[in-house]
């Protein structure tokens, strides 16, 4: 496989997980993996500078000091040799997004520099889920977790284009982690007045076993459209109940990814993320792949 992982890196706590993700990603699928770093326009003088070179000499080295360190922990995890560094002058997130064009796979921490560092993702890190013209993930928490035979590879599955095209890149890389594919659909067990439904009532039965019959041919046609491209991959299907984003980042403390279309099906598709994506990248703790 020869992807192009990009990841973005500033030295921060949260920066670190995401390139310890990248780079173990890399190692593992023999990956090329690009680490940029942003001189945020904020630390330059008001003088107008269009170029890295035209910075003052010491934000420049700080930069490039930075980079160096970010460069070398990801050569210290995958082969040194398919790892590079780039330095470059603006906004993160429009770099990132910029970059993206020519990167298979976007890379970014949940928490970055900047005066919403306190939220709970980050404004860079949502603007990139948001606009990369490439599948992003978003790695949260302390540490890394990868997809192998003990963390399965989830994703949320619907009968959206958006939903078949992130079954399409879940399958490959449980493929490639040797790890489980699990297909989930989320159903909601609610009364046209908006009232939960009591789950062991007449109505709330009634209601779960057509959820089942319309779910279970979706999650059949994803498991033989993830065979037919990866023949012998083990898949595991379910249907759960709850609202979709919630019961899906929940599924995140013992999988090794959570992979959700950015968008789905309902009156949320003019979001820049879609509300399921949305949740699920807040709340996970695992990594999360968005995909276009």
């Amino acid at each position: 496989m020869d992807a192009r992982i990009l990841v973005g890196y500033d030295g921060t706590p949260g920066s670190e997980v995401a390139l310890d993700w990248a780079a173990a990603t890399s190692r593992r699928q023999g990956s090329r993996l690009t680490v940029l770093h942003c001189v945020e326009m904020g630390a330059v003088p008001i003088v107008p500078i269009m170029s890295v070179a035209a910075l003052p000499s010491e934000v420049r080295d700080d930069a490039q000091a930075t980079l160096d360190r970010g460069v070398q922990r990801a050569q210290a995890v995958t082969t040194p040799s398919l790892v590079t560094g780039v330095l470059v002058l603006g906004t993160a997130a429009a770099e990132l997004v910029s970059a993206s064009k020519d990167a298979d796979v976007v890379v970014v921490g949940s928490r970055g520099r900047g005066r919403i560092a306190s939220g709970l993702l980050g404004s860079a890190s949502y603007a990139v889920a948001a606009h990369a013209l490439c599948p992003v993930v978003v790695v949260r928490g302390e540490a890394t977790v990868q997809p192998d035979p003990d963390h399965p590879v989830v994703v949320g599955v619907d009968d959206s284009e958006a939903s078949h095209r992130a079954v399409n890149a879940a399958a490959l890389l449980a493929a490639t982690a040797d790890a489980t594919l699990r297909l989930v659909t989320v159903g909601r067990l609610r009364s046209p007045e908006g009232w939960a439904y009591v789950e062991d009532s007449k109505a709330g039965t009634e209601h779960s076993h057509a959820v089942r019959e319309h779910a279970i041919p979706i999650l059949e046609g994803a498991r033989e459209r993830a065979l037919e491209r990866h023949p012998g991959l083990e898949i595991e299907t379910e249907v759960l109940f709850g609202e979709s984003g919630h019961v899906l980042a929940d599924l995140g403390a013992h999988a090794g990814l959570i992979v959700v279309g950015s968008r789905g099906r309902g009156g949320f598709a003019g979001l820049l993320l879609g509300s399921v994506s949305h949740t699920v990248i807040h709340e996970a703790s695992c990594p999360v792949m968005v995909i276009r």
